[in-house]
């Protein structure tokens, strides 16, 4: 073997391991395609980099990351409208309130599932994330328009689409690339 082909062996295992086993994880422009199609990209990615682990997250770790950041994101919710519903007086407040616990409750089911689909890089048989933020919407519509909570079901809309689009990104990259992960 000549120097030539081994110096040219060499920079292509180089290239190659890097490609296949970046060090430095998921970088600032995969980040902001994921992001760019959510409503905004500036909070998408501020969500994400929430959790330290995002700098140097591979794109299984990103999905678990924000579907993590998710479920946190739904049990704050939960909580929070345990305590509205709880602390209410009036009983129509209190039924819609005790609606969002069960829309609240239904979430975090189907995050839970995603979660473990997740985990066996099994990103094709996650579906169910586009119908938090129909639950998100539906527990906020249900209440009247002064109601404190637009404000958590906003951070939960926003969470919900960051998870949705990391997780349509990876189908759309694993789709494009062999999916030997394990």
């Amino acid at each position: 073997m000549s120097a030539f082909t081994f110096v040219a062996s060499v920079s292509i295992l180089l290239v190659a391991s890097v490609i296949i086993f970046p060090s430095n994880g998921v970088t600032e422009d995969i980040l902001a395609a994921i992001c760019s199609q959510t409503q905004n990209q500036e909070t998408c990615e501020a969500i994400l980099e929430s959790d330290p682990r995002t700098s140097s997250a591979d794109l299984p770790l990103l999905s678990l990351i924000s579907l993590e950041l998710l479920s946190k994101q739904a049990d704050k919710n939960h909580n929070s409208f345990v305590q509205f519903r709880d602390n209410s007086t009036d009983p129509d407040l209190k039924r819609s309130l005790g609606d969002c616990v069960t829309d609240y409750n239904d979430m975090r089911g189907k995050i839970k599932v995603a979660h473990q689909l997740s985990q066996k890089r099994q990103y094709r048989r996650i579906l169910e994330l586009g119908q938090l933020i129909k639950l998100a919407y539906n527990c906020e519509n249900g209440l009247p328009s002064n109601s404190p909570t637009s404000g958590i079901t906003e951070t939960m809309l926003l969470t919900s689409q960051t998870a949705v689009y990391v997780n349509q990104f990876l189908i759309t990259y694993f789709s494009q690339k062999p999916l030997n992960l394990v």
